[in-house]
């Protein structure tokens, strides 16, 4: 009977050596775990914020390698498993992310299949060029500027399938509608391109479409036209409309618009001032020598100008000419035009 109790307890105790060991591996592996999963712990104090671009078709693996070097995380092995074990290593997207060192794994897991990639906001003010927004873009890293005006000056034939109000049109200028937009780093021209058209979608067709019956019965095209004249004219919000008018009454009474905006548009380089010899530019975009609307819009338009071609204010004035703090001054005839011209020149004398 000893003999057998004693046998007993060794087996118990052979028994007992695998199990501590196993429970051993499970708390360490489950400290790992725990270890593993932390963000990297930056100095006390201090937020660092690090940012990863992640190209794309990179597997999981590759991007936990990405993340594992630019010190995000502790384990390429932990980022690995939990993206294959939550499903989430196949919806993983490229892009430029930016993390604070300290976020937990699952964090930036959950980022990094979510897209949240960094964004660049950028506004686009109403009256810009489409060279002029090309620019803008092309400074911030969005775009290049070349391929963005290849689309504008050239849009094919996919766009004008999305869009219909671009059909047969030779030139996007007027319809990269001015707003603020967010787009991700390096999101392209075309990218950049089919969002302005859409917000130009929802916000200036609409206002066409909520408009059927327009002064003179202008078209949509037409209505951007001088909606484009009108915003490079205007210095004063209010007095859109009365512009809009002005001009409005000129196309009716079949007289030439002769809007020096117009010209400027025709210029190589525009200038700050219109010399006599500029009013004589052989251009289409000269309405000082070519009678009705320029071919296509000279800027892009806000929806203000646009509502002003719209919704003109009333009234018979044909003139208008612009003061020295960029309000104007309107009249009916061109004899009270020449003498609000020649009052103005000479308040200018006086003051300097």
């Amino acid at each position: 009977m000893p003999g057998t109790v004693q046998t007993r307890e060794r087996a118990r105790r052979r028994l007992a050596w695998p199990l501590v060991f196993l429970m051993a591996l499970l708390v360490t592996a489950g400290a790992w775990a725990i270890w593993a999963s932390r963000g990297v712990s930056p100095e006390e104090g201090a937020e660092v914020r690090v940012r990863v671009v992640l190209p794309d078709g990179a597997s999981a693996s590759k991007i936990a390698a990405i993340l594992k070097e630019d010190g995000l995380i502790r384990s390429s092995v932990m980022f690995d498993a939990m993206a294959r074990f939550s499903g989430k290593d196949s919806s993983l997207k490229a892009g430029e992310y930016e993390f604070i060192q300290g976020e937990s794994v699952a964090s930036i897991l959950d980022a990094i299949a979510s897209g949240r990639v960094v964004t660049v906001r950028v506004t686009i003010p109403e009256g810009l060029t489409a060279l002029q927004i090309a620019d803008i873009f092309h400074e911030r890293g969005l775009a290049d500027r070349e391929e963005l005006l290849a689309l504008v000056n050239n849009p094919p034939h996919d766009l004008a399938e999305e869009f219909p109000f671009v059909a047969d049109q030779s030139s996007l200028e007027g319809y990269l509608f001015p707003d603020t937009y967010e787009f991700a780093n390096g999101v392209g021209a075309l990218r950049i391109v089919r969002t302005m058209l859409r917000r130009f979608q929802h916000t200036a067709q609409a206002a066409f479409d909520h408009h059927p019956s327009r002064p003179m019965s202008l078209t949509d095209r037409e209505t951007l036209i001088l909606a484009s004249i009108v915003e490079r004219e205007a210095k004063h919000p209010e007095e859109r409309p009365i512009i809009a008018r002005v001009f409005l009454n000129r196309l009716q009474k079949q007289m030439k618009l002769q809007s020096c905006a117009t010209v400027q548009y025709a210029l190589p380089v525009p200038k700050e001032h219109l010399l006599n010899p500029d009013l004589e530019i052989d251009s289409p975009y000269n309405t000082y020598i070519n009678m009705g609307l320029p071919p296509g819009p000279i800027c892009n338009p806000g929806l203000a100008s646009i509502e002003a071609v719209l919704n003109p204010e009333p009234g018979d004035y044909l003139y208008f000419v612009a003061a020295s703090d960029g309000s104007h001054v309107f009249t009916k005839t061109y004899s009270e035009h020449l003498r609000a011209k020649a009052r103005i020149e000479r308040d200018s004398r006086s003051s300097r």
